[in-house]
Formats: structure tokens, sequence, C-alpha cells
């Protein structure tokens, strides 16, 4: 099978990004505003070129007031405004369950099952493809915690690979019966070091082939090329992706991107 290395160019549209910063209150403009920035286009790019925007928190956004314009400086949906930026491909990141007993949200935009629904079928709408970011986890997965779902927490490893599978196959079902267009989804977030709560590689190879056994049975189902992308983060360091990625083909795992 024929694996790339994706390069996407990403615009994160995220709340809580850095960490410990306050509440701030911003005077909005009357009227519209010129800038003196200006970036230079990349010549050469080709159509099939990924370039990509993160809007998991745009829902959030709207609902505390935010508003996006257009070049003609109007009001208007931000997936317009990406697709005629020549944006073609948006990420949406999904956790497990990111609210609290009480079902307050744990804040970072709060993107479930059913947000991904929504600003799916909005990016769709514009003629955008979507790519799914499974954290499998109930909020922020990176190199320095990979926490289980708390539904997940007390399950035994064997209980976990099957959830995985469930999980995945139920979110991404509903995502794609929702007529959201999905290209790609990422199995895991930032993955170097751990997975839902588990750092043994050989655990964590498990989970990823059981995670892609489920996209891949649901790309079937909905007769949809949904490429598999596998997250790794410290691309500077050769020598730990070269190690990883060789441990993945070692091990089988099924993907198609990293």
């Amino acid at each position: 099978m024929k694996r790339t290395v994706v390069f996407f160019l990403v615009i994160s549209l995220c709340l809580g990004l850095v960490s410990g910063c306050g509440a701030y209150t911003y005077e909005a403009p009357q009227n519209k505003e010129e800038s003196d920035i200006y970036v230079e286009p990349v010549d050469g790019i080709e159509d099939d070129f990924y370039r990509g925007a993160d809007v998991s928190s745009v829902l959030a956004e709207e609902k505390s007031g935010v508003k996006y314009y257009g070049y003609d400086g109007e009001e208007q949906d931000i997936f317009k405004t990406l697709a005629d930026s020549g944006i073609n491909y948006i990420r949406l990141r999904v956790w497990n369950d990111p609210y609290d007993r009480d079902g307050n949200g744990y804040g970072g935009g709060n993107c479930d099952t059913d947000s991904a629904i929504e600003l799916g079928k909005r990016a769709t709408e514009y003629g955008l493809k979507v790519l799914i970011d499974y954290h499998y986890s109930d909020f922020w997965a990176d190199p320095n915690k990979q926490m289980a779902p708390k539904d997940w927490e007390h399950k035994t490893f064997e209980d976990k690979v099957e959830a995985i599978y469930e999980f995945t196959t139920e979110s991404l079902g509903r995502i794609i019966d929702e007529g959201v267009d999905v290209g790609m989804v990422q199995i895991g977030n930032e993955i170097n070091y751990g997975l839902s709560g588990e750092t043994d590689k050989e655990k964590i190879d498990t989970l990823l082939i059981e995670a892609a056994k489920a996209v891949r049975k649901e790309a079937e189902e909905s007769s949809k090329d949904i490429k598999i992308a596998v997250h790794f983060t410290n691309l500077n360091n050769e020598g730990e992706i070269d190690g990883l990625l060789a441990d993945l083909g070692a091990k089988g795992v099924d993907y198609d991107a990293v």
C-alpha cells in the first residue's frame, strides 16, 4: 500500500490554544478596516495539495459572540470565507465525552461527534473535504498527556480494544450518514509516546489496528474513499519518526498518511 507523508497547512481557529490566558474584551471596529498585512502567494502549488484549517472551536466561538466576515466586509459563514481563500480541507477534532457529570464542557470547543456533524455539514456545503481527528480522550491528547476517556478508565485492555472499534464505528458512521464529506480520519493525536492511556508500543499498535478496521468498515459501507492518517509530532526528529514508522510497518498497522 502506498503511504504518504502529508504536509497539512493548518490555520488554527482554536479556543484554549494557550493555557493560562485570562478573559479579554475587545471593542469591535465600527467600520471596515484596511490592513498592511499581505502574504505573498506560493507559486507552483498543485490543486491536490492539502490546504487545511482546524476550525474545531468555531461553534464555541460563535456562541460567545464571535462573528466572521468576508473580503467585502460583510458578515458571512467562516466556511465560505475559507473556501474563497483557497482552503480545501477542514480538520475537526472529536473527543469522546468532553463534559463533566453535571453537563459542563471542559472547554477547548467541547468538540464531540455532534459538533463535528454540525461543522462538517457547513464545510461540505462549501465544497470542503473534512478530516476527522479522533483523540480517543475526553480532552486534549498530546505527547505529555494521553488520557483514556473516563468511560474507558477502568476497562481491561481487551475491553478498551473493543471500545475503540465501537466508538470509531458509531461516531464516524453518524458523521457520514449526516452527509459530511469525510476524506480522511486521523486515528489518535500526537501519539509518539502513548494513546488513550496506553504507553506500551504493542498495545498502542493494537488500538491503532482496531481503529483503522473501524474506519475501513465505514468507508466500505458508505462507498467512500477515506484515507487513514497516523499523527505524530516532533517531525524534526527524523530518527524518532523513522523508528515509529518502522514499528507501524512491522506490526501491520493499516494507514495511508502520516
